[in-house]
């Protein structure tokens, strides 16, 4: 394949973004600039470039999004990650960022708007791989916390690990994704969960974790991650304990954190 000498060619940066538009299926004014060659006609040569560029995204997709496979099938998933191609084009010099929209469009996108179970999957496995795809950072031990002066914990403040992640799901996705290859492609089902829960995932070495938060846990989490000192984590905790119980559970709480990994360090 080879582009039309002259004038009808225009400049070189006009060829490479009338090609761009064509593989992005906006316009097929970029076949003027090409010729035939002694196999093939142009609009068949162009069109390999065209699908194998969709391929080449379609292939990122389902493998940054194993369970929404797993609930779709091959067919459903392909017909969702084109019409989500034609809407997104490829922009992020790195394949690797392209889905990070898919969650939203599959929400505010009929027919896929109907299936908020598959939307939430997405939700959940990009946040996975954000997590996994956080700079390291070593988590702190239980036992440097331990060694801290009781006046130290009236100003002690916490700092996440970069992965910290947290979801509000309505759907029992995760424990759903822990199954997505145990069932044929497209018979992966999600129930709804009894109530919305709130999930934390974070990645303290080489594998991204994943676990449901107690609603005060989740509010003293979120304190934390606002860089709020210990003594308004226990608060946090209180509008669900009561202000007797709230410094005890806090500190439970925090150790679990702690020796889950999901802290990197502190300041006071």
């Amino acid at each position: 394949m080879s582009a039309q000498a002259g004038n009808n060619a225009g400049s070189l940066g006009d060829l490479q973004r009338g090609f761009q538009d064509y593989l992005l299926a906006r316009s097929d004014g970029f076949e003027a600039a090409v010729r035939d060659s002694r196999k093939a006609r142009r609009a068949t040569l162009l069109d390999v470039y065209r699908d194998g560029y969709a391929l080449r995204l379609i292939e990122a997709l389902a493998t940054d999004y194993p369970g929404l496979m797993a609930m779709a099938g091959p067919a459903d998933f392909d017909h969702l990650v084109r019409a989500y191609i034609a809407r997104h084009p490829s922009h992020h010099p790195s394949i690797r960022w392209y889905g990070k929209d898919l969650a939203a469009f599959m929400a505010s996108t009929p027919p896929y708007d109907g299936s908020p179970a598959a939307a939430e999957m997405a939700r959940f496995e990009w946040a996975l791989g954000e997590a996994f795809d956080s700079p390291d950072a070593t988590p702190v031990k239980a036992v440097a916390l331990m060694a801290l002066q009781p006046e130290a914990w009236e100003t002690l403040s916490f700092t996440p690990l970069p992965s910290l992640r947290r979801l509000r799901l309505a759907f029992e996705v995760p424990q759903a994704w822990q199954r997505r290859s145990e069932v044929e492609p497209g018979n992966l089902e999600v129930a709804r969960a009894a109530e919305p829960a709130i999930w934390a995932i974070w990645r303290p070495e080489l594998v991204s974790n994943f676990r449901s938060l107690e609603p005060d846990e989740a509010a003293m989490l979120d304190a934390l991650v606002e860089g709020r000192a210990f003594p308004d984590l226990c608060e946090a905790v209180a509008a669900f304990t009561g202000e007797d119980e709230a410094p005890a559970r806090a500190a439970g709480l925090l150790r679990a954190m702690v020796e889950g990994g999901m802290i990197a360090g502190f300041t006071h």
